[in-house]
Order: structure tokens, then C-alpha cells, then sequence
């Protein structure tokens, strides 16, 4: 009560000693007033007040909203130890000692299981890269093994065909238009192709709009899992429909999704024969494609291993080594994670083998270390051949490395180059309202959110621009 009496009896002495009131009566004349006229003015103003006090909100609800995101970026998104030489990547992938010679306390297995849990998040999968089960992971090798050498017990002739028999089909619907998204394309035509190899699904029953929206689906659950792990079960929904329509079953236990298979397969190829498709199709390298021409017209180990005859200004470069400098400047996975628990530490943390690093250490590779240069695997160095690693390393070493992914990027490109002739259409790199032209000096990235900005524009009948 006294703090009270203070607050009204000081400003009333104060005003009694200056004469301007005579009498409390008078005082409280003046209250009433300042009262009135204070009223009237909130009267007057009130939506400036209101206003005001919802900037305010507003203002506080962003910050809180943005310290939220921020907590949730720092609780997924751990420091991250990156090795970009060899010797440790490989030490690091196989488990063996690599940090002051101390061992890891987590199993191989369960070490990298764990940084691929997001994966199982987001597809609802179980596979050899996902489980922590020793003996379901070596189950799983050999049954992809065991479908890999199904696939070409026939022949890659009878493959090949089969593959430039899907492309076809895909592209022709798109010979009268002015242009196209390059991507989708590969993408779609990858997407089936994986389809029809696994699990027999003929493209007349797997058709391209269908395929077109599986692709996106998986590309955007994908990115989602590296940031937003929220309600990634509701956002799978969707993909698993349009797969049970396609399959006509769907079994709800993890380890017999479908895309335990598809999305390895998808996911290794689709990227590199884009890339890969850019550098030999719209650069100037006719030497190239003469010689993936070759390929596609007889597809087999001794037309992708084999070296053209020389030809003056043109490097003597076999398919092989075509995909290989792809696989060497965009590997199908840039950084390969693995979770650590070493003995002198508290915690297990999460370190990376950076896979694109090694790639490109300008002391190993030499020269232009970022341009498309097939000649180089003419004559490699050891150190070169140690450091090629785009499938991982042993023991994990991808099963399909040997032979069968790189035929495949081959012959996908081999087929892709015949149907998309730079005489015919040109590339346009897209970023919003703007379209650039493919140069000689521009950088491709094989960054998963840098490749929907490819489109190819038809050029005119005079071959001078674009219609």
C-alpha cells in the first residue's frame, strides 16, 4: 500500500509546491483529465496500438521460430571430421586403425548402419546399408550379386537392346517439342530400366508419367532425410502407393520393400549418366562418340574395354575409360559416413571419407584436376588407382562395381548420346528466370539439388540458336 501512496502523493506535493493546485479536489481534476484525454487518444489510435502490439507478436514468434530451427539444425546436423586422403579414407571404410592407432568400439557393421538411419526413415527400408545384423547384410550382398549375374547371364547384347528399346520409347514423345528437362528424362528411363531388371516389370506396364512421379517422390524424401526428419512416415505414403500399384503388392515388413534393391541401383546410376552425358555429348569430343556408337551397336566387356585407333586430336579413349574420369569427377556418393566410438573418447562421433576430395587432390591426379579428361586412364599411377574409389571400399565395397555399373552408365550414355544430338538440341542450364548456354568453361556439379537445371532446347532448322 505505501509504494502506492508514494506513486500519487509525490506528484501532488510536487504541484501544490508549484501553486498549480489548491486542494486534492484539484489534483484529481487534473487525473481525471490526463485520464480522459489518455482514453480518447487509444479511442483515436486504437488500430495503430493494435498494429503495433501484432508487430510485436509477429517479431517474437519469428525469433522463437528461428532459435527452434536453429536447435533442430545443431541436433542434426553434428560437426563432421572429413579425411580427404586415401590412405585414412580407406583405413576408415574397412575398419581398420586410423586415428593415433586406436580402434573403433562400434562393429563394422552397426558403424555404418548408423548414418544411414535416416534412409530407413524416410523409404521405410532395411537393406545391407541400413541394418546393424551382420548376417543379414552378407544375406544381402549375395542376393544382389545373385540378381546382378541373372541380369547379364543372357548377354549385354540382349540388355543393350533392351535398354535402347525403353530410351526410344521414352523419347519419342518428346521429338516435337521445343524443349525438355534433361534430368527427367535420364531419370525416368534409369528408374525402369532398374525396374524391369529386378523385378520384371515391362516398360508397357510401367509407364513414364508414372515413373516420373516415383522419381520425384524419392528425390524429395531423399532430400527431406538429410534435413527434415519430421513426419517422414506420412511423406512416404505417397511413394508406397504408386509402388504397390506398380508391383501389385506391398509386404509392410522393411525387409522385403522393394526399394531395398531399387534405390541402390537407381541412385548409383542416374547421376553419373547425366554428367557422364553433358561432357561427351555437348562438349566438342566427336572421337567420343564414335566410340560409344560402337558400344551400343554390340554391347559387350571387349567393346567397352577396347581403345579405337588413333585418331589425330583426339585422345584414345575406351568406354571404360569414358565412365571412369565420369565416375572419378561426380562419384555416385560424394561422402561416404561412418560412426565412430574410439577407446580414449566419451561419445561415439560421426566422421566422413570424402570420396570427391580424393578424386581431385591435385598431387595425386595432376594437371586440370577438374576437367573431363578420359585420357588420363590411358597410363595410371598407383597412387591414382588407389585413390579411385566411387563404389566405397572393402569390405563394402559395392557388388556391382566390377562390372556391371559401369557397363550400365556406359551403355545408358552410349544410348542416350544417339538419341540427343547436340547438332539437333542444345543444353540450357536453368536457375530461376534465367537460362545459360552449356560453355566449354562451365563446372558441373554432382550435387543431387544442381541437376534438375538441365534442359535441352531444340535448335532451329538452320542450326543457328534455338526456334
Amino acid at each position: 500500500m505505501g509504494p502506492i501512496l508514494i506513486f500519487f502523493l509525490a506528484p501532488y506535493a510536487e504541484l501544490l509546491s508549484l501553486g498549480l493546485v489548491e486542494s486534492p479536489k484539484g489534483f484529481a481534476r487534473i487525473l481525471l483529465v490526463l485520464n480522459v484525454s489518455l482514453t480518447t487518444w487509444v479511442c483515436w489510435h486504437w488500430r495503430d496500438v493494435v498494429q503495433a502490439q501484432f508487430e510485436l507478436v509477429k517479431w517474437l514468434l519469428e525469433r522463437g521460430q528461428m532459435l527452434l530451427e536453429l536447435g533442430r539444425w545443431h541436433r542434426q546436423k553434428p560437426v563432421v571430421q572429413r579425411f580427404s586422403d586415401p590412405e585414412t579414407c580407406l583405413k576408415l571404410l574397412s575398419g581398420a586403425p586410423w586415428h593415433d592407432s586406436l580402434t573403433n568400439r562400434l562393429s563394422l557393421q552397426v558403424s555404418r548402419a548408423i548414418p544411414n538411419q535416416r534412409l530407413v526413415r524416410a523409404f521405410q527400408i532395411d537393406n545391407g546399408f541400413t541394418t546393424k545384423d551382420k548376417d543379414y547384410g552378407r544375406d544381402f550382398r549375395k542376393e544382389a550379386i545373385t540378381h546382378i549375374g541373372d541380369v547379364t547371364r543372357g548377354g549385354w547384347n540382349r540388355v543393350g537392346k533392351w535398354v535402347q528399346l525403353t530410351a526410344s520409347a521414352t523419347f519419342e514423345q518428346y521429338k516435337d517439342c521445343k524443349s525438355a528437362h534433361l534430368d527427367l528424362i535420364i531419370q525416368v528411363v534409369t528408374l525402369k530400366v532398374v525396374v524391369f531388371l529386378f523385378f520384371d516389370i515391362e516398360p508397357d506396364v510401367f509407364r513414364d508419367d508414372q515413373a516420373a512421379r516415383i522419381a520425384r517422390k524419392i528425390n524429395e524424401l531423399w532430400m527431406l532425410s538429410k534435413s527434415d526428419t519430421r513426419n517422414l512416415s506420412s511423406k512416404f505414403k505417397p511413394l508406397q502407393m504408386e509402388l504397390e500399384k506398380l508391383l501389385g503388392r506391398w509386404h509392410h515388413h522393411k525387409r522385403f520393400n522393394p526399394l531395398n534393391m531399387i534405390l541402390p541401383a537407381y541412385e548409383t546410376l542416374w547421376r553419373v549418366v547425366l554428367n557422364c552425358l553433358i561432357e561427351v555429348a555437348f562438349r566438342p569430343s566427336a572421337g567420343w562418340l564414335t566410340t560409344l556408337a560402337a558400344f551400343a551397336a554390340d554391347s559387350n566387356s571387349k567393346t567397352f574395354n577396347h581403345e579405337p585407333e588413333y585418331t589425330p586430336g583426339y585422345p584414345m579413349s575406351s568406354v571404360a575409360d569414358l565412365v571412369k574420369e565420369a565416375l572419378r569427377l561426380y562419384p555416385p556418393t560424394r561422402r561416404i559416413y561412418r560412426q565412430v566410438h574410439l577407446s580414449s573418447e566419451r561419445k561415439s562421433r560421426l566422421v566422413a571419407a570424402d570420396i570427391e576430395a580424393c578424386h581431385r587432390q591435385r598431387d595425386i591426379w595432376l594437371g586440370d584436376i577438374d576437367s573431363y579428361n578420359p585420357g588420363r586412364w590411358v597410363a595410371l599411377t598407383e597412387s591414382q588407382r588407389q585413390a579411385f574409389m566411387p563404389f566405397g571400399g572393402k569390405p563394402w565395397i559395392c557388388p556391382a562395381s566390377s562390372g556391371f555399373a559401369p557397363m550400365m552408365i556406359g551403355l545408358l550414355v552410349a544410348t542416350f548420346a544417339e538419341l540427343i544430338s547436340a547438332e539437333e538440341w542444345e543444353l540450357h542450364m536453368v536457375s530461376g528466370d534465367e537460362s545459360r548456354v552449356l560453355d566449354d568453361d562451365m563446372q558441373l556439379n554432382s550435387d543431387r539439388q544442381e541437376n534438375s537445371v538441365w534442359e535441352i532446347v531444340k535448335r532451329n532448322p538452320w542450326g543457328m540458336g534455338t526456334s
